[in-house]
């Protein structure tokens, strides 16, 4: 695609801006059951997305494959678009910014690793999980992923961007079975180098966390101290993100509408959107629409300072981008998300906020999100699994109950908050927290 005489060509039809969006993305995907390759995938997913302003309307045109010879055709077909929309809302190619910041990443020496010592790793960590304890029954999946890829951005307002990156990880779920008792767990990795994954040390790790379910408990309903881990609180986190989301807030949408400068979370609580992480899962130096990235505080000791925006929800609340318009593909429209979106750590370790629990629960999973989570209320019902703790000290396995409550509610009240932040897969992450108190449904 010759991008210079495309643009070329859409001032000639009368186009006064016009833009390139370009994404090349790459995947591998292996998994290894009961020491053979259960399955194998490549899958290459590459595409344009053209636009431009005709008569103060934006045209837009999503390609797989490009054709130079098809120019007019294409262009055309824009211009008949643009015709169509009937909003009067102001629409813009932004020209690029003054600088843009470097991000820091370790290479990624996996996706020049022969795939066959992949497979075998794989085959390892199953061999010494199914070796670990009797009580693993079953190694359910043993995965390997990698994904690459690059984007460019180019426009008639002297925009020219292109970034690449890629991550890699393994996933292991197991089941554990002690008689007529079976529990399931899963663990993972991102990896940059296959000598990251210390397999004995990830097989420990899981197999304990396994077996520690089983024969499990049940526990009478009441209010009880909550130390949510961190697992179970970025679950949480990742599904209430929308709260944070400026559209969402312009329409009232989210809870959060007209709360800036206010305290809606307990002093203890600092949350950052950092897309310039060392090596963070999402780390960026520009999004989609060509902003510069850069660290946002979205909390400040419980207070409210900003929320994400793109360029329509940024114009609509007269303010600015923050730099969080992203496409979900290349044929997608830039919405707003978050890139390394983080709880800090506080002062506290797990086992001293362990000691402060007289009686009380540790919830290790939540389940049901989608079903027992409002979003925009931000009352919660959820399944969960854990450990009922007696004087700082597990007692026993439980399973079987719902905590319940409000997400609002339950922030303002923490007792503590942990040094165990771990970002999740999806770049957003919490460390554990201990609640003052949380509805517990149980027998």
């Amino acid at each position: 695609m010759n991008k210079q005489v495309w643009m070329n060509a859409a001032k000639a039809k009368g186009f006064r801006e016009f833009e390139i969006y370009e994404q090349r993305n790459t995947s591998t995907s292996i998994s290894v059951y009961e020491q053979k390759v259960d399955s194998y995938s490549i899958s290459d997913c590459d595409g344009v997305a053209l636009r431009g302003i005709y008569n103060d309307k934006m045209g837009s045109c999503f390609l797989e494959e490009v054709d130079d010879d098809k120019i007019e055709e294409i262009l055309d077909q824009m211009i008949q678009n643009a015709s169509i929309i009937t909003s009067d809302d102001e629409v813009k190619i932004l020209a690029p910014a003054k600088e843009y910041p470097v991000i820091k990443k370790q290479k990624n020496v996996l996706l020049e690793t022969e795939n066959s010592l992949k497979i075998q790793k794989l085959k390892e960590l199953e061999e010494c999980l199914q070796q670990m304890d009797s009580r693993i029954s079953q190694v359910m999946a043993t995965s390997y992923g990698e994904a690459k890829g690059k984007r460019s951005i180019v426009n008639t307002k002297g925009m020219n961007l292109c970034d690449e990156d890629s991550n890699a990880y393994v996933v292991v779920e197991v089941l554990a079975k002690d008689g007529e008792d079976a529990k399931s767990a899963y663990d993972w990795i991102y990896l940059k180098d296959l000598n990251e994954l210390d397999v004995t040390s990830f097989a420990t790790n899981l197999c304990n966390k396994v077996i520690s379910k089983l024969h499990a408990d049940t526990i009478e309903s009441g209010d009880y101290p909550v130390l949510m881990e961190k697992d179970a609180m970025t679950s949480l986190l990742e599904a209430l993100c929308g709260l944070f989301d400026g559209e969402n807030a312009y329409k009232g949408i989210s809870i959060l509408k007209d709360k800036i400068d206010s305290q809606i979370f307990d002093s203890k609580i600092n949350i950052q959107d950092n897309p310039l992480m060392e090596d963070g899962i999402n780390s960026v130096a520009f999004d989609d629409e060509g902003v510069a990235c850069f660290t946002k505080e979205i909390v400040k000791d419980g207070v409210l300072k900003t929320y994400l925006h793109n360029t329509k929800s940024a114009d609509l609340m007269k303010t600015v981008s923050t730099g969080n318009g992203f496409k979900n593909g290349y044929g997608g429209i830039v919405g707003i998300s978050p890139t390394n979106f983080y709880i800090e750590n506080g002062q506290s370790t797990y086992e001293d906020m362990m000691k402060n629990i007289k009686k009380g629960i540790i919830v290790t999973s939540i389940t049901g999100l989608h079903a027992g989570l409002n979003p925009i209320s931000t009352e919660f019902s959820l399944q969960s699994e854990g450990f009922y703790v007696e004087n700082g000290h597990i007692v026993k396995p439980i399973n079987l109950f719902t905590i319940a409550g409000n997400f609002m509610d339950i922030m303002q009240h923490i007792l503590f908050v942990g040094n165990d932040l771990k970002m999740g897969m999806s770049g957003i992450g919490t460390p554990s927290i201990l609640f003052e108190k949380i509805a517990i449904s149980g027998k």
